[in-house]
């Protein structure tokens, strides 16, 4: 019998060797394909131009292909419940935003937040509310003056009903004291078309979804929501909200993640790579042409951190919107 014990043993002992060394041998080959790149805005916007831009590097860096796929579907609910039935292999990865992070707290899609793993943060883009310079408002304090004068008169495009945008506006018109009537988008894109075509009177974007209109001639931003005025040309004489007496911060952060299942050594791989991409000096460009810092940049751990501390307050924020039932 003591024979038994000792062959099952050895047997037992080998079949984990093997295990454990193939776990390994297949973390030091990722990638060794195409790279799924998901994110739920469409083509033109702030999410899609920070992919895109993300993604010229990190393809030279993991020596696959990055293909960058616009899903979009309930603000972030049809990409995450995708995520969900593709394997948790490294090979789906995903940009979130504010946004994502409200359809997670209303329960409108299958993923929970613990099922978010972070990789790494490439974006805090300041909020602006921005008009046609064609249009009758020059000034904060006139698109406020005409708002209070005409309750509800005026139409505010943001992107997304429940996103950043939305609970920008919410926090602003209380301030405020004023009402607007608020007109949900898919992307920025739609909504900078929309305010050129006279659909809407503002648009509430960040300096990288405006930033060419506002260069061109044809857009102006009446006030930024950050916590500093918006560095680069058109943006620098606009008034922050607490110059102006507001004391608000808004800004639209973007990261990647994967989820949970994904092995570590994945998760680092990814890390390592699209840090490595974020130090180029083609997305360091990207960061300074649009106003923001290089502390926009974030590690998997201090992205974590982050999301942290950004999950109950906008729990707290779609409550207040009626989006979920307060506790």
């Amino acid at each position: 019998m003591q024979w038994k014990r000792m062959f099952f043993i050895s047997c037992l002992t080998l079949i984990v060797l093997v295990f454990f060394e193939t776990i390994g041998h297949a973390a030091k080959k990722f990638p060794n394909k195409q790279v799924n790149w998901y994110l739920f805005s469409s083509p033109g916007g702030g999410s899609d131009i920070f992919s895109r831009t993300a993604a010229i590097r990190l393809r030279r860096i993991l020596k696959v292909p990055i293909v960058v796929i616009n899903m979009t579907g309930g603000s972030g609910a049809r990409m995450f419940d995708f995520a969900l039935r593709k394997p948790k292999d490294g090979y789906t990865i995903m940009t979130v935003t504010n946004s994502a992070l409200g359809t997670i707290v209303r329960r409108r899609t299958r993923v929970k937040f613990g099922d978010l793993v972070p990789v790494a943060r490439g974006c805090y883009d300041s909020q602006t509310f921005s008009v046609p310079t064609s249009g009758k408002f020059k000034t904060i304090d006139q698109l406020v003056a005409h708002a209070k004068a005409n309750p509800g008169k005026q139409k505010w495009g943001v992107a997304h009903a429940g996103g950043i945008d939305h609970v920008t506006v919410h926090e602003f018109i209380k301030a405020a004291g004023i009402k607007v009537d608020i007109v949900p988008y898919k992307s920025g894109g739609q909504i900078v078309a929309a305010a050129l075509g006279g659909h809407i009177h503002v648009g509430v974007l960040n300096p990288s979804e405006v930033a060419g209109q506002v260069e061109a001639g044809k857009m102006k931003a009446l006030l930024a929501l950050g916590p500093e005025r918006v560095k680069i040309k058109g943006f620098d004489a606009t008034p922050t909200a607490k110059e102006k007496g507001w004391d608000l911060d808004f800004a639209t952060w973007r990261g990647v993640v994967v989820l949970k299942g994904t092995p570590p050594e994945v998760v680092k791989a990814l890390e390592k790579a699209l840090l490595k991409s974020m130090k180029h000096k083609v997305y360091q460009d990207y960061l300074r042409n649009n106003g923001m810092a290089p502390a926009s940049v974030l590690t998997a751990a201090d992205w974590g951190d982050f999301l942290n501390k950004k999950h109950p307050v906008w729990q707290k924020a779609m409550a207040e919107l009626g989006f979920v039932k307060k506790n």
